[in-house]
């Protein structure tokens, strides 16, 4: 019997791997550790940013990574810039190792390992197929209106340059035109959120895009991590209170000046209430000296304590108004914990709706409702609980059906297609 040829396919990840990273890789992590021992006809090679190295995780998965080119990391003057990347137009090293490949999945449209991947798509007929994972003109428009009001203040130059010549609007238009030019390269396109389902539908047709679903590891988060009283006495909070938890980078970006601001106001008003940031970021010290002991800043925080946290907390607050994918949305709902989301940011649609979760409109005084409703109704928050647990178990996949049934059955189809 003839052997079942194995499937070759290189995801870039241009992004550096590290113990405080985000959800994108994160995802593409724990993607590759669900490949390693899968029993797919699969070699995955998964490309991250950063010191080269090579790490062998199975039979099925390695995670490779290459020095970038030219890092953001060189642009000292920027004030701050969330995740390095790589800003060179074409990546050699790069280049040379993805001719072996029968499929290229890019996981953006817009950096060195991208750009390089369209290069060599095209000039070897590898099949290309990407997938959206961050809102980058959306960070493009408020990270230079940051950057801009950081190097000239908020006087006549940065209103002459951010509303007379809308320069971040220009920038966030740019590089929406440029992931439309990558997406029109693409054989396939996985998506999340309806609007990229559409944007990416118009371009290559609806039988092109596919769905890519939110994973959870079911052994590292859920409601068997509950320690309430543990996670009062490590965080020095007194009983009775509210506890709110914050998950990601503390800066602009995930719109965390709100959530203090309207936990201030409540805080004034005598709400005993207290919020943990679990994250890095240049607006840590910001969040400590205007909450005070009613806050917690433990900076990076490592999974199983954020599964315990998760797990304890009375919700979890996700201002950002410019997610994709929520990594802290199904961890949260895994572990049966009631979510505050930004309507803005269509999280909640990636869950249905589920009543487990309040879309919060993007005023400060509305996310001051919606605290003060949580805190105000303790049936309210254990209904939450409960259909978050249920949601969770009857929706939420595994990382392995993910890579099963949403990314290899593309990759499949796209190396079929493109050898014919």
């Amino acid at each position: 019997m003839q052997e079942t040829k194995r499937l070759k396919v290189a995801a870039l990840v241009d992004l550096p791997r590290s113990a405080q990273a985000g959800g994108h890789v994160k995802c593409w992590e724990r993607l590759a550790a669900a490949a390693s021992n899968s029993e797919l006809p699969l070699d995955l090679c998964v490309y991250f940013s950063g010191r080269e190295s090579s790490e062998k995780l199975g039979p099925g998965a390695i995670i490779r990574q290459l020095p970038p080119v030219f890092s953001t990391e060189l642009l000292r003057f920027l004030p701050y810039v969330p995740d390095h990347t790589d800003l060179a137009p074409y990546h050699f090293r790069l280049a040379q190792e993805l001719k072996k490949f029968d499929v290229i999945h890019t996981t953006d449209g817009f950096f060195a390992f991208a750009r390089t991947a369209e290069r060599i798509s095209r000039k070897h007929g590898i099949p290309l197929v990407t997938s959206f994972h961050t809102d980058t003109p959306s960070y493009a428009r408020i990270f230079t209106q940051h950057t801009i009001e950081s190097l000239f203040g908020k006087g006549r130059t940065s209103r002459l340059l951010v509303e007379k010549w809308k320069l971040p609007e220009r920038q966030g238009r740019k590089m929406t035109e440029r992931l439309k030019r990558h997406v029109s390269l693409c054989h396939a396109v996985l998506v999340t959120r309806a609007e990229d389902r559409d944007l990416a539908g118009s371009i290559l047709g609806k039988d092109r895009v596919h769905n890519l679903r939110l994973g959870a590891d079911r052994n590292m988060f859920g409601p068997h991590r509950r320690d309430r009283k543990g996670v009062e006495l490590d965080y020095a909070i007194p009983a009775g209170r509210i506890v709110v938890l914050f998950v990601g980078r503390v800066d602009i970006g995930k719109n965390i000046h709100t959530l203090v601001e309207a936990m201030e106001n409540l805080l004034r008003e005598g709400l005993p209430m207290h919020l943990i940031t679990a994250g890095t970021g240049p607006a840590m010290g910001e969040v400590k000296s205007r909450l005070g002991e009613n806050a917690s800043v433990p900076g990076f925080v490592d999974p199983e304590e954020l599964a315990r946290l998760y797990a304890s907390v009375d919700v979890l607050a996700l201002t950002s108004e410019v997610e994709i994918r929520s990594m802290a949305g199904v961890e949260a709902m895994v572990s049966g914990c009631p979510v505050l989301v930004s309507k803005k940011s269509g999280v909640a649609a990636l869950f249905e709706h589920s009543p487990a979760m309040i879309t919060v409109e993007s005023e400060i005084e509305a996310w001051q409702r919606a605290l003060r409703t949580i805190a105000d109704d303790p049936e309210l928050r254990e209904r939450m609980r409960e259909t978050a647990i249920d949601y969770s178990r009857k929706h939420i996949a595994s990382w392995r059906d993910i890579m099963a049934e949403d990314l290899f059955a593309v990759w499949q189809r796209a190396a079929n297609d493109g050898s014919r």
